[in-house]
């Protein structure tokens, strides 16, 4: 049986959508991996394929996506996760955010309406200290070491 060209081309103009939705499900999904392994991650503005492959960074899994190449295995620390845009935060958003970023709460402590919340990023090794006063975050500094920083 003779296949026509004009079947052929039919076919894969057919084909072509599916096949071009599925590469680019898998550049959102490397893309929310990379993201989210570096601390860049905006919860808000991205689809499903992109939160996925964010999920797998932070649960420390190798990227997913099927046809991704994995990067050679480094011994260089993670790039700084971003803390300069949490002050003004709401207190409950920062620790979500930050959470998101690879960080754990590791202390708290209080002063007047103060309390300082230290976290930890163990990729960045970063040790970084949020205060907060009236439910907003009044500062955000990476204090380098604290004794539970490790």
């Amino acid at each position: 049986m003779k296949i026509s060209t004009l079947t052929v081309a039919i076919l894969i103009a057919a084909a072509a959508p599916a096949l071009l939705a599925s590469t680019a499900s898998e550049r959102e999904y490397q893309r929310g991996y990379n993201d989210c392994s570096h601390g860049r991650y905006d919860q808000n503005q991205h689809g499903e394929s992109y939160k996925k492959g964010c999920r797998a960074a932070e649960d420390g899994q190798k990227s997913g996506a099927p046809s991704a190449k994995q990067a050679p295995a480094t011994t260089k620390p993670a790039s700084k996760a971003k803390i300069s845009d949490l002050k003004g935060m709401d207190s409950i958003k920062a620790f979500d955010v930050m959470t998101s970023r690879g960080f754990t709460s590791v202390d708290t402590l209080s002063s007047g309406d103060m309390i300082y919340g230290i976290y930890y990023n163990a990729k960045t090794h970063q040790c970084v200290q949020l205060a907060n006063v009236n439910d907003r975050v009044d500062s955000a500094v990476d204090i380098h070491e604290h004794p539970k920083c490790h």
